[in-house]
């Protein structure tokens, strides 16, 4: 591997020499940091994805006008120094912060963000978080108004997920915008080159409002197996990573590295897709939700460190409901199930679809173990996670095992289940087979309403209407464990995107 690294250093200097005209350039003798994700980036746009090893990546180089503290949960300001909400609670004006620059140099006006808005609500990747807003004006060079549909409580919590992009930059590069390098964001970090399966870097902006990053280079590289990930931290080529679980015990006793357990606002779940037989049938698709084993699930990926889910959002998330329908582990009561369905003899139930080489494929190892244990068999399709998603979003699984972060608020897994997000979901539950318009009516009275008691009777009712589909099926709230280099400090350790603008290097 250091090998191969070497190499692509070298190819590395070779592009930055040949885009210094264009790119301020950054000290020689300033040290990179070495991070990877666990999938190559699937495109440097952030309204065309919702993956969320890009998003880990995008948070550096793109801001959103407000950003929500995933430690506080408090807003902090960012393209926007302010902003106002009407009496009627329809409509948000929001100012934007004077002396804001893209990495191209230019001011952020108010028309970036008015077009980056407009140009979100047309997106199928993060419209859901849009899907209240009515209309988008720019009312003066550094005003925006923002008119909803109805009063949505959530609301702030969702513009945290749109990122504001610069119109001019990626209206000249056009359709390529998301595949090459860009300039459009307003981070604390700019990109440098772009190989999307390889390697990508970033030098700090020395003109980003918050004051320039104490440091100044990043260098990323895909790793999609955990344990090769880990042999390059302990090798020296990551400073930073997310090591595996079943390595824990061994790091945390290691003098050399500085580790810490961090619960994930995440949610691991099963899928099942209801459209293909037999997962048609009801009694099928309730004997799955029995099967389930979740503390095997819990011990093979997180060594039993994850917190088992009765619900697919965390309860610490607002409006997240604490009780109502739920499937616990009952393998006899899964059996009778089986009996009572169109194949009381068993059947082959599909192919498992999950990401390959992380712990989704361990999910899904354990998940195929369990449903041979009443009699249904299956076959496991490992993928790389760009196949997987599409595939997922495309309705073109049988049963999969994946995961999500939501973003503080029950509203967020709207894009799963609300009918009118095609594009965003893995289960299509429009049509015949289920009541979806109650379901869409109960998502729109969620957001409608800022009593948050009222909120919360909504959403549990909305649960158990998911629920009772047996379509999405919670398995364990995941914990995230960061292990990093001592020389490297790290005030923070955020559930799920690293903030590397606060991190540096200690001084020798």
């Amino acid at each position: 591997m250091k090998k191969v690294m070497k190499k692509a250093r070298t190819a590395l200097l070779a592009a930055l020499v040949l885009a210094a005209f264009v790119l301020p350039a950054t000290g020689a003798e300033e040290r990179t940091l070495n991070l990877s994700t666990l999938a190559p980036l699937t495109t440097i746009d952030p309204h065309a994805t919702t993956n969320i090893q890009d998003i880990m990546f995008h948070r550096q180089i793109f801001e959103p006008l407000f950003f929500q503290n995933e430690a506080t949960g408090k807003y902090e300001p960012r393209v926007a120094e302010s902003y106002t909400i009407s009496p009627d609670n329809l409509t948000y004006t929001f100012t934007i912060r004077k002396g804001a620059k893209f990495h191209n140099g230019e001011d952020v006006k108010a028309s970036d963000v008015a077009f980056s808005l407009k140009r979100a609500m047309n997106s199928p990747k993060v419209r859901s978080y849009t899907a209240s807003v009515a209309e988008v004006t720019q009312t003066g060079d550094y005003t925006v108004d923002v008119k909803l549909k109805q009063p949505n409580a959530a609301f702030l919590n969702n513009q945290n997920m749109i990122l504001i992009l610069s119109q001019k930059e990626v209206e000249a590069q056009g359709k390529e915008f998301g595949t090459k390098l860009t300039l459009a964001g307003t981070g604390p970090f700019y990109l440098t080159s772009l190989q999307h399966d390889v390697e990508w870097t970033c030098a700090a902006f020395k003109d980003y409002y918050r004051g320039e990053a104490p440091i100044r280079k990043l260098h990323y590289v895909p790793i999609a197996e955990a344990s090769a990930g880990l042999i390059a931290f302990e090798s020296g080529e990551l400073d930073w990573y997310i090591a595996p679980i079943a390595n824990w015990s061994a790091l945390t006793a290691n003098p050399n590295y500085k580790t810490e357990l961090v619960p994930a606002n995440h949610i691991s779940y099963v899928a099942v897709n209801y459209e293909h037989g037999p997962l048609n049938d009801d009694n099928i698709r309730l004997a799955i939700a029995c099967a389930i084993d979740k503390d095997a699930m819990n011990i093979a990926c997180y060594d039993g460190n994850a917190v088992n889910a009765d619900f697919m959002v965390p309860p610490q998330n607002t409006g997240a409901p604490t009780k109502g329908v739920v499937y616990n582990y009952d393998p006899e009561k899964a059996k009778e199930y089986v009996k009572k369905s169109a194949y009381p003899n068993g059947t082959h139930v599909g192919t498992i679809n999950c990401s390959a080489g992380g712990y989704f494929e361990k999910m899904a190892q354990v998940l195929q173990s369990n449903l041979a244990d009443i009699g249904l068999t299956s076959d496991i399709n490992r993928l790389d996670s760009a196949t997987n998603l599409d595939m997922a979003r495309n309705q073109r699984y049988d049963l999969l095992c994946t995961g999500f972060s939501p973003y503080g608020d029950y509203e967020s897994i709207r894009m799963y289940s609300y009918t009118k997000m095609k594009g965003a979901y893995m289960v299509k539950f429009e049509g015949d087979k289920f009541d979806y318009r109650t379901m869409d009516a109960l998502w729109d009275a969620g957001i409608a309403t800022t009593d948050l008691a009222e909120r919360e009777k909504i959403y549990s009712e909305l649960s158990d209407w998911i629920a009772k589909t047996a379509t999405l099926l919670p398995i364990f709230h995941k914990v995230q464990p960061y292990v990093w280099t001592p020389d490297l400090i790290v005030p923070v350790n955020y559930p799920n995107y690293p903030q590397v603008y606060e991190w540096s290097w200690a001084k020798k």
